[in-house]
């Protein structure tokens, strides 16, 4: 995903993703990633935890206003 991220970036389009596995995240480099710490297969946290997911959406969406590098992780606890 972080590729694809990279090639819709040098075509003006904004990205942002949430990673689920830090080390190949780091390699890959992508634009604008958020690391909530969860385990795969649950990129938002737990099932039918609204709050925590919103909250997840949010703060990946707020990666948009922030100025990061490419490879640069945004690490959350939640």
């Amino acid at each position: 995903m972080g590729l694809i991220q990279r090639i819709l970036e040098e075509r003006g389009i904004s990205t942002v993703s949430i990673s689920l596995n830090l080390a190949i995240t780091k390699k890959v480099k992508p634009p604008r990633v958020l690391y909530p710490g969860f385990s795969l297969g649950h990129p938002l946290g737990r099932a039918h935890d609204r709050e925590i997911q919103l909250r997840v959406l949010q703060d990946a969406l707020g990666l948009l206003e922030m100025d990061l590098q490419p490879g640069e992780v945004v690490i959350r606890s939640y």
